[in-house]
C-alpha cells in the first residue's frame, strides 16, 4: 500500500542501499591474507573515512560502532515515525543492562563492554542500576530487571540475566510495534520470538533447570505457545525437529540442532536463525513506500557490521577461510 509520508525517507534510503557491501566485496575480504588487507578493502567503501582514524587493526570495533551510530542517526533524521528507531535501538539498552547487572551481581568490572548507543545514556543506566530506580526504563524492561534482582540469589547464573532480559526486550519491542498496526513488523517480531524461544528451551534443558523455569523465559506473542514447550519439556531436544516439522522453521531447527548435538554450541542455529529473520527484513527491497524499507536498511547495516566483525575476528585469529565463510550471514544486496 502506498504511504506518501514515507516518500522522502524511502527515496533517500534507496540511494544508500546501493552503497551496502555486496557479496563480491565480502568474498574479497574473506580471500585476502590478513586483517590488514581486509581494512584495505573496506577503505574503498563508505567505511573509508572512519578507517583513516583507526589506531591499529584491533580498533575495528570502534569503526563498526561509528557506522551503527551513523545508521540510526540517519533513520532518526528521515523517519516520519521516529518511535520506530527506538524499537530497534532498545536492544542496546538491554546489552548495557546485561553488562551492568553482571558487573554488580558478580563483582566484575566490565565497563569496556558498554555501548554508547541506545535509547538511554549509559550514565543514566548506571545510575538506575546503582539506585535501583527503574522509572526511566520501558515498563517491561523494568519488570525484568526487578525479577533478576529479586531472584539472583537463588539463581546465581549469568545466563539467567540474559534469558530474562531477552524476554523483557521482545515483550517491550512487540508492545511498541503494536501501535503501528503493521503486519510486516508483527511477523518480523513474532518469528524472531519463536526462534529465540526455541534457543532458550535448549539452553534451559542444557543447564538443567526445571519445568517451572519455562514460564519465566518463554516470550509471548510468538506463533509457538508456551504450552508446546511445556508439553515437550521431558522429550529429548532433538525431538523438536519432528514436532515442528510442519513449521516454517523446520530447516533452521533440523540443521541447527544437528550441529548442537555434535558441538554442544548453538552457533550454527544462531546463524541459520539470523538468515531466516533477515529474509523477512529483505522484503523491504520490494516495498515501494512504507516502514519496510527503513526496517530493511537498519537490518542490512547491522548485518553488514556483523559480517565485517566475523571476518576481522577470523583473520586476526588465523581461522581458515572455509570456516569464516560458514559463519557469514546472508547479504541484503
Amino acid at each position: 500500500m502506498f504511504d506518501s509520508k514515507y516518500l522522502y525517507s524511502v527515496t533517500r534510503t534507496r540511494v544508500l542501499e546501493t552503497r551496502l557491501l555486496d557479496r563480491t566485496k565480502i568474498e574479497r575480504m574473506v580471500d585476502v591474507k590478513n586483517a590488514e588487507d581486509v581494512i584495505k578493502v573496506l577503505s574503498e567503501t563508505d567505511y573509508g573515512t572512519s578507517i583513516s582514524e583507526m589506531r591499529d587493526i584491533y580498533d575495528y570495533e570502534s569503526i563498526l560502532l561509528k557506522e551503527t551510530v551513523k545508521t540510526y542517526a540517519y533513520i532518526r533524521e528521515v523517519s516520519p515515525e521516529p518511535e520506530l528507531t527506538n524499537i530497534f535501538l532498545l536492544k542496546y539498552d538491554i546489552h548495557n543492562l546485561k553488562v551492568l547487572l553482571k558487573s554488580m551481581l558478580l563483582g566484575e568490572e566490565n565497563d569496556y563492554l558498554l555501548m554508547h548507543i541506545g535509547t538511554i545514556p549509559v550514565t543514566k543506566l548506571k545510575e538506575a542500576v546503582k539506585e535501583r530506580d527503574f522509572k526511566s526504563l520501558h515498563p517491561r524492561v523494568a519488570e525484568g530487571v526487578v525479577d533478576i534482582l529479586n531472584s539472583f540469589e537463588s539463581q546465581p547464573d549469568p545466563q539467567y540475566i540474559d534469558l530474562i532480559l531477552d524476554k523483557s526486550l521482545y515483550n517491550a519491542m512487540y508492545e511498541m510495534a503494536a501501535k503501528f498496526k503493521n503486519n510486516f513488523l508483527r511477523e518480523y517480531l513474532s518469528n524472531q520470538i519463536d526462534l529465540i524461544n526455541i534457543k532458550s528451551f535448549v539452553r534451559i534443558k542444557a543447564v538443567g533447570y526445571g519445568r517451572d523455569y519455562l514460564s519465566k523465559v518463554i516470550i509471548k506473542n510468538g506463533n509457538i505457545s508456551l504450552d508446546f514447550f511445556d508439553r515437550n519439556f521431558d522429550e529429548p531436544v532433538d525431538i523438536l525437529s519432528d514436532k515442528l516439522l510442519s513449521t516454517k522453521y523446520h530447516k533452521v531447527i533440523e540443521e541447527g540442532l544437528e550441529s548442537y548435538a555434535a558441538t554442544k554450541t548453538l552457533t550454527r542455529f544462531e546463524k541459520l536463525a539470523d538468515d531466516f529473520i533477515f529474509e523477512i527484513a529483505k522484503r523491504g527491497k520490494y516495498i515501494a513506500f512504507g516502514i519496510e524499507p527503513l526496517v530493511g536498511y537498519i537490518m542490512a547495516k547491522e548485518n553488514e557490521v556483523k559480517i565485517i566483525r566475523i571476518i576481522m575476528v577470523g583473520k586476526i585469529n588465523q581461522i581458515p577461510n572455509e570456516l569464516i565463510r560458514e559463519r557469514l550471514r546472508d547479504v541484503y544486496v
